[in-house]
């Protein structure tokens, strides 16, 4: 058996479907491109798939990752040309690695997600201003937010300290009335923390005038941390 690693994109109406509806396509694409896939064992096997975090509905992203496992070899040029030729407008292999059969798997390596966030402004603000808000933002030791309890958790909510999942955090251009903010957030394996919820304390605690229901969110990558270093999952 080997094990194939797979980056992919997720945008235009892909970024709409939720998780588990990419679970099914991905798995309907794996079938019909021909692609000897590993099953599980039982009354009802599935394909030995696994994915990375789960993207939100509306995100879009370049930087999507799968384990697939196959019973035979195939050439990688021919996995991800077969694969893309099935897979619907959004969606496309972009790199794939053979990786070590008991490698771990891509759910357990990632640790951080870096994104671009396109937010509007409600009126004009100067960039040194936001420059200084965001400064202002990343010196702070504690960054509070109400952690909502699980379905299965009867605790009442709790308050979190975010600002350790915040990597990092900067204005990357400002256009009329639009920033554009680049942010490499915790995720995966050692916590999760989602853009809108930095953008949300950016506008009430800042003061930044942020039109927050006008974001837009595009996922660049993902990561795992090897040696104290940032590196993506296909090295």
């Amino acid at each position: 058996m080997y094990k194939i690693r797979a980056r992919y994109t997720k945008t235009d109406m892909m970024k709409f479907i939720s998780h588990l509806d990419l679970v099914r396509l991905m798995q309907r694409a794996f079938r019909r491109a021909e692609i000897p896939m590993v099953y599980s064992q039982g009354f009802n096997p599935h394909p030995k798939l696994t994915f990375a975090t789960a993207l939100s509905v509306g995100v879009s992203s370049e930087g999507e990752y799968l384990d697939v496992e196959i019973k035979s070899f195939i050439d990688l040029d021919v996995f991800k040309s077969k694969v893309n030729q099935v897979l619907p407008e959004g969606m496309r292999i972009l790199q794939c690695k053979y990786m070590e059969q008991k490698s771990e798997s891509i759910m357990a390596v990632i640790e951080y997600a870096s994104y671009l966030v396109n937010v509007r402004l409600k009126e004009s603000a100067e960039i040194e201003q936001i420059k200084n808000s965001i400064n202002h933002f990343l010196s702070l030791e504690e960054i509070l937010v109400l952690k909502k309890p699980g379905k299965r958790n009867n605790d009442n909510k709790k308050e979190i300290n975010i600002r350790t999942y915040i990597n990092q955090l900067e204005l990357f251009s400002i256009e009329k009335d639009e920033l554009m903010l680049k942010m490499v957030l915790a995720t995966g394996s050692r916590g999760n923390l989602k853009p809108e919820v930095v953008i949300q304390k950016l506008a009430v605690d800042e003061q930044i005038p942020l039109e927050i229901e006008k974001t837009r969110i595009h996922r660049l990558d993902l990561y795992a941390m090897v040696d104290g270093k940032m590196v993506t999952p296909i090295v």
